[in-house]
Order: C-alpha cells, then sequence, then structure tokens
C-alpha cells in the first residue's frame, strides 16, 4: 500500500502532503485499512469501489480520530 513518500502526487500538492503530520496521517490510514480488509476478508480496492464498505471504513476512521472533511469555519473564509 502507498504510503508517506511513496504516494503519487503533483508538484503542486506536494507541498501539502511532505508535511510531517500529513506524512504520518497517510501511514496511519493505510494501517487501518489494512486493518479493516484483514478483517473483512476484502481487497482495499473492493473497499472503494463498494459504498456500504467504504462508509464503513470512512466511519472506522472518523470513531479512530481522522479528519475526513474541512472544518466548516475554514471552508467559508475568504481567500
Amino acid at each position: 500500500m502507498p504510503a508517506c513518500k511513496n504516494i503519487g502526487t503533483t508538484h503542486i500538492t506536494n507541498g501539502c502532503y511532505r508535511l510531517h503530520p500529513v506524512e504520518w496521517n497517510i501511514g496511519e490510514a493505510v494501517g487501518e485499512l489494512v486493518a479493516f480488509c484483514i478483517a473483512k476478508k476484502r481487497m482495499p480496492r473492493q473497499v472503494r469501489k463498494d459504498e456500504k464498505l467504504l462508509k464503513d471504513f470512512q466511519s472506522g476512521l472518523v470513531r479512530a480520530g481522522f479528519v475526513l472533511d474541512w472544518p466548516e469555519e475554514i471552508a467559508k473564509k475568504p481567500r
């Protein structure tokens, strides 16, 4: 599973992901996905393609403390 420095990115998005907390978060999410797939006896691509499995996985991420959406106050700030 891709994580940390071996994910595919563009030069523009590289500036967003290269910070250590973001890299670590990617690695943690991959670890959660592997554990989820083992428990459900599914492949990662099956999780992505199946809406219910994806929602179950994302719910688990939120329970584990992951933030999956931009906070509303940030999204509404003028640039």
